[in-house]
């Protein structure tokens, strides 16, 4: 099969499911390509497009984003931006004769209409849907205004008059797009194959089902604690809490609230050392939490000895829809603490692998993980933690799971009495 995959970033959670699919579908002897806007990926068939070729579509793109972000209500718990651009995107000529296309996260890159008015109707869109951004009128995270039935006519995250006339209008934008399309909606959660089942603008849909996002098994490598702390550079005796994020600057991350509980483990324990990954890590700690910052980890090696070298891992976020960094740092032998939001409740097994929160309940959370470490469970909840990520989230599953899918929609389109 030849299957087009497209992704606004070549980093990031959508970018991760999409690269290990990628790598498991040409094992398997499919022609997988892939095409993207920002980053730096050198691996086969992989082709970068931008489609802002002036400093003029460059401006106008600025413009646009900037009076999205303008529009919106001071405080608004979603970011907003729609897929619109003030020139076409296209496809590459070759993907309009795939068997597949397959979309992952593409806001902020394609204009919609345009881009699939040059794929021939005949032709499967498969779009693994990993937030609100595909879903609505513009939202990217789920924070329960129950629009998504209604077509977007009033949106609570954008200020008047526009509240009722920007979602709304691309919302039929979208519509118009999608209609006549055969579109089949992978939901990366349960609780993200809900929100699609909610979702007008994926009424049509002709399949919707759940598939995790996978780990390679081969890459992410536990090792012993005490290595990899002497390794980092981290005294053995300490103990260690994790975070990991692309952005520790973003928000809905929740680095804040990951300090918060930190504080509080350290201040119950006496002293506790944070082992933070991501970019924009600010001055951070104070006497009792001493903070290590490894920056940006983009190779599955470094991840992996961070992982291996913490006590736990925690997920302070606001909303996930379903947590990657939850099944990796499990990989790695480390058991995860995590607000119960959106789809963690499938990334970790709770009081097995790790524990779910409240959200923001820091002081619970901390609670939570100095009892676990005062009896002596966690060694034993890392173990469990290690075995079921390999076990439920292997790339070989999960492409076998999307060959179906794909399998199925062409079949599917075939008419009647053609093998």
């Amino acid at each position: 099969m030849r299957i087009a995959h497209y992704n606004t970033f070549a980093d990031g959670g959508s970018a991760v499911l999409m690269l290990r699919l990628h790598a498991a579908l040409r094992e398997l002897g499919h022609d997988s390509r892939i095409r993207y806007r920002k980053g730096n990926l050198q691996l086969p068939e992989v082709q970068r497009l931008e489609f802002c070729r002036s400093w003029l579509d460059r401006q106008r793109e600025r413009v646009r984003q900037r009076f999205e972000t303008w529009a919106l209500r001071p405080a608004a718990p979603s970011f907003y931006g729609r897929y619109r651009s003030s020139q076409p995107t296209p496809p590459p000529a070759e993907d309009a004769t795939a068997d597949i296309v397959h979309l992952h996260w593409v806001s902020q890159w394609l204009d919609l209409p345009s881009f699939l008015d040059a794929i021939p109707k005949h032709i499967p869109i498969v779009w693994t849907i990993h937030d609100m951004s595909a879903l609505a009128g513009g939202c990217f995270l789920d924070f329960g205004c129950e629009q998504l039935e209604k077509r977007c006519r009033i949106c609570p995250l954008l200020r008047s008059p526009f509240n009722r006339q920007l979602a709304a209008q691309e919302w039929k934008r979208r519509s118009r797009a999608l209609a006549g399309r055969r579109i089949f909606a992978v939901g990366n959660s349960a609780f993200t194959t809900g929100l699609i089942k909610k979702s007008a603008l994926f009424s049509g849909a002709e399949k919707i089902a759940t598939i995790h996002p996978a780990l390679n098994i081969r890459e992410f490598i536990r090792h012993g604690k005490a290595e990899a702390r002497r390794l980092l550079g981290i005294d053995p005796d300490r103990f260690v809490l994790g975070f990991g994020a692309a952005a520790l600057t973003d928000p809905n991350k929740g680095f804040s609230r990951f300090l918060e509980v930190a504080e509080k483990v350290a201040a119950r324990m006496g002293a506790a050392d944070a082992l933070v990954f991501g970019d924009g890590l600010a001055a951070a700690g104070s006497p009792r939490v001493k903070v290590h910052g490894l920056g940006r980890l983009s190779s599955p090696v470094l991840q992996s000895l961070a992982y291996s070298a913490m006590d736990v891992f925690v997920v302070a976020s606001r909303m996930e829809t379903f947590g990657q960094v939850a099944t990796e740092a499990q990989a790695c032998g480390t058991p995860v603490w995590a607000f119960d939001v959106g789809g963690l409740r499938d990334a970790i097994q709770a009081g097995a692998t790790g524990n779910l929160v409240p959200f923001p309940e820091v002081e619970e959370m901390a609670h939570g993980i100095c009892a676990a470490a005062a009896a002596g469970s966690l060694p034993a909840m890392g173990n469990r933690a290690t075995e079921w990520s390999r076990q439920t989230f292997s790339a070989e599953h999960m492409a076998g799971r999307y060959v179906k899918i794909y399998e199925e929609t062409i079949g599917a389109g075939r008419p009647a009495g053609n093998p």
